[in-house]
């Protein structure tokens, strides 16, 4: 089988990359307005309602990931009009550098944001998250150590052996961390959603199926750290392949983590509008401040609602404020 050729592939990872910016760009401007303006949309939100953290992280990724598209066209452009051999170009390695920083830079937010969610979620519990913040100094140490090495090459290095392990190794410990951080949050969601269960059915066995806005959530956890995880499989697939797929790769992970931040916002925020049909008293874990405690309404009616709601015991909610990727 013939390998791509590295124009054809530097070609698709610009269509990639700007049809996944697209999507990207579309989904911020969704999450930007429910974290700016109110539920109804008729005003902004004041300084202290906003979630600040959402917000800067959505800044970095925005920049970032628009440094990364301009750096890619302007290297296409180049080589479309130059050959080839421009790669070999002092500039065009600059842009290559700068290019597998922000691939870099990207992955490690993403990661970060989800050791955030699981540390939060835990109560801030040093043992649960100790694991992988250990993981993410190891791969910072690694991303140094691949950037220096690139900052060296005297020729176009990014697919050369010296640099393969470390990526390697980098790429490993990402989905390491990312299925680690995942497992762990899924985990304690279902944890308080099974026994939002074991409340329902015991007050109402008509409950005890239905879909909760907890289950949901799980439900979104799993789908966004499955897109971000096959895309660092893809890109460690293509190094262990020393294969110019590897710029098509790179486009699809850097777009990744800020499609799945996105993600979870918009349907965090849908999730928290919609209502509830039972007064059975469940734990809840309050999404960025979007509660998933049901609201009440006359699921029961009369004596019984005062009956099956006075003699059942209140559980004490578990509230955590988590700011989502």
């Amino acid at each position: 089988m013939t390998p791509l050729a590295l124009p054809a592939a530097n070609l698709i990872e610009i269509v990639i990359l700007s049809f996944l910016y697209g999507i990207y760009f579309s989904s911020l401007g969704i999450a930007a307005r429910i974290e700016l303006t109110t539920e109804s949309g008729r005003r902004w939100k004041r300084l202290s309602e906003i979630r600040k953290l959402i917000i800067v992280v959505s800044v970095l990724l925005l920049v970032n990931s628009t440094v990364d598209l301009v750096v890619v066209v302007i290297g296409g452009m180049k080589m479309f009009t130059k050959g080839p051999a421009v790669a070999f170009d002092l500039s065009v390695r600059y842009q290559t550098l700068i290019k597998t920083f922000c691939v870099i830079f990207q992955t490690l937010v993403g990661d970060g944001i989800l050791m955030y969610r699981c540390w939060v979620l835990y109560d801030n519990s040093r043992i649960v998250s100790s694991a992988a913040i250990l993981l993410w100094f190891t791969n910072f140490g690694f991303a140094i150590r691949a950037m220096v090495i690139l900052s060296q090459a005297k020729v176009e290095l990014i697919l050369s052996i010296v640099i393969q392990p470390w990526m390697r190794s980098f790429w490993s410990v990402t989905i390491a961390v990312n299925i680690l951080t995942t497992s762990l949050i899924v985990m304690r969601i279902w944890v308080v959603e099974r026994e939002n269960r074991r409340l329902r059915c015991n007050l109402d066995s008509s409950q005890g199926t239905r879909q909760t806005i907890l289950g949901r959530a799980m439900r979104n956890i799993v789908e966004s750290g499955a897109i971000y995880t096959c895309a660092s499989i893809f890109t460690l697939g293509s190094y262990a392949a020393q294969s110019n797929v590897l710029y098509i790769a790179s486009a699809v992970e850097i777009h990744s983590v800020g499609i799945a931040f996105n993600l979870i916002i918009l349907r965090c925020a849908r999730s928290g509008g919609e209502k509830g049909t039972s007064t059975v008293p469940t734990h809840s874990i309050d999404f960025g401040g979007m509660s998933t405690q049901p609201a009440a309404n006359t699921a029961f009616s009369g004596d019984d609602a005062e009956k099956n709601v006075t003699e059942s015991p209140a559980p004490t909610p578990i509230n955590k404020q988590v700011d989502y990727v």
